[in-house]
């Protein structure tokens, strides 16, 4: 009877044995592809996860959950959702987690940003330690408008958690209101502590460049050519070369052996990525310029998706132009005209957007002293920022005879040339920071202190002979909603002076 009860033990054990260590194999074949995901390798991560075979729900989830990142990775938002969707409804909470993430990160690039803060939020009381859903609430809130609570999450969680995603997300904080040195810093103590972060380095080379000092920037850009150029990523290497061939045409006249990076660095990164990698940190492909910009500013769609407008000082060095808008697409431009007088510029797309992401003339609309008004662009340095942010204020005087208004909503450099709406979603006005602050007080007695300016909507259709359509009736909105339904329409806009 005992050998019995021996033997029926054994068996057990034997079961629950090969059970976990099924588990276990299942587990880090997840992390490899977890890996492959990381570093962009996703034909890679698609093949692996093919071969997998699932023994229930539970691995079915986890399983979602990676293929909603790879979709999130090429901007198929609507796919991503579909996959979290199906790991929402579960019994294991870290599951739960992972796909209310997911949602989260969906809604912050499809522009939702109420929907995701909510899912940010509900993420938070899943799991508080959890990282990205506290950086996707800080983002949300920075691009509406309201920086200090996006600041202090973002501190309180760096000061215990040095994580990549958090310095890189603290930096656009600091870009947004364009104090570089600043987002230089932080990166830089990151990379003190964790120097082969290849997303840190290829941001802080894009700041290095914008702030004068290209010796650094080549150096932190080419170890981001070699490492994609070890794993085999073709596309990030012909990138990254790109980049520093702009900035130094003769940088590879005498080859880069690549082999001499050591094998240990490399290492070193993929483990701190993957190791880190301990919650959903999805960051979409936004399309790479094919050059590194000298300069930048912001713009809007018109023209059915043929035209952008945006400020003629922005453009007005240029050799060449780029223009990336807010769901990620990069087209070549070239100036089509232009105002000096009303510092008003009108670029031909190489490759039209489609003409939904158009701002229609029919939706512009005069500026009136006293309403609320959103200016929407990428301020500071803008090239880092994905997505543009919104800044509120209202209309606090219109010079008519000068064409433009003055507005207490913040106007950054990087700002110039973006759109400025009323809350019913009309254009109002056009930013611009390029003013003579003396000679626009001797000639029309107002001081210019403290205040944005923006050149009236309707200057457009002067300039550049647009019609105006009979208006359409007003319907008022929320800054959040305006922000989702203009997001395509807004585009940051890239020079190069080469």
């Amino acid at each position: 009877m005992l050998k019995k009860t021996n033997f029926f033990s054994l068996v057990i054990l034997l079961f629950f044995w090969i059970g976990n260590s099924f588990a276990e194999n299942f587990d880090l074949k997840l992390k490899d592809i977890r890996g492959e995901i990381n570093r962009d390798n996703l034909t890679e991560a698609i093949k692996l996860l093919k071969k997998i075979k699932v023994g229930n729900e539970l691995q079915q989830d986890k399983i979602n959950i990676l293929f909603g990142d790879i979709y999130l990775k090429i901007n198929k938002t609507n796919k991503a959702e579909e996959f979290y969707e199906k790991s929402f409804f579960t019994t294991n909470q870290d599951i739960e987690a992972l796909s209310v993430v997911g949602l989260a990160e969906v809604k912050l690039i499809q522009g939702k940003l109420n929907d995701a803060i909510q899912f940010a939020k509900q993420a938070i009381s899943l799991n508080p330690d959890g990282i990205r859903p506290k950086i996707i609430f800080a983002i949300a809130k920075t691009r509406i408008g309201e920086g200090e609570e996006a600041i202090k999450v973002l501190s309180e969680l760096y000061s215990t958690r040095k994580d990549a995603e958090v310095a890189l997300a603290i930096s656009d904080y600091y870009i947004s209101f364009d104090d570089v040195e600043q987002a230089i810093k932080i990166l830089e103590d990151y990379l003190n502590r964790t120097p082969n972060n290849i997303k840190v380095l290829d941001q802080i080379a894009t700041l290095y460049l914008m702030n004068g000092n290209k010796e650094n920037a080549i150096e932190a850009k080419l170890k981001v050519f070699k490492f994609h150029e070890i794993n085999r990523n073709k596309d990030k290497a012909r990138s990254a070369k790109t980049w520093i061939i702009s900035v130094d045409p003769t940088y590879f006249d005498e080859p880069v052996v690549v082999e001499k990076i050591e094998e240990n660095e490399i290492k070193d990164y993929v483990e701190d990525e993957i190791e880190s990698y301990d919650e959903n940190k999805v960051t979409p492909n936004y399309e790479d310029f094919a050059f590194a910009p000298d300069g930048n500013g912001s713009g809007f769609i018109v023209g059915n998706g043929k035209f952008v407008i945006t400020n003629y000082h922005v453009i007005e060095k240029a050799k060449k132009i780029s223009v990336r808008n807010g769901s990620g697409n990069v087209t070549k431009a070239i100036v089509l005209d232009y105002s000096k007088d009303y510092d008003l510029a009108i670029l031909e797309l190489k490759d039209p957007y489609p003409k939904e992401f158009a701002v229609d003339s029919k939706d512009f609309a005069d500026p009136k002293a006293g309403e609320d008004v959103i200016s929407l662009g990428y301020p500071g340095i803008g090239l880092t920022f994905e997505q543009p942010t919104i800044t509120q204020g209202i209309v606090s005087k219109v010079l008519k005879d000068e064409g433009i208004f003055l507005t207490t909503a913040a106007i950054n450099q990087g700002n110039s040339g973006g759109p400025i709406f009323n809350l019913n979603g009309k254009l109002v006005g056009v930013s611009f920071a390029g003013l003579d602050k003396v000679a626009f007080f001797l000639e029309s007695g107002q001081i210019p202190t403290d205040m944005g300016f923006a050149i009236n909507s309707n200057k457009i259709n002067e300039v550049f002979k647009y019609k105006q359509n009979v208006p359409i009736k007003s319907v008022k909105f929320d800054k959040a909603t305006i922000y989702e339904n203009k997001l395509p329409s807004i585009v940051l806009v890239a020079i190069s002076l080469k």
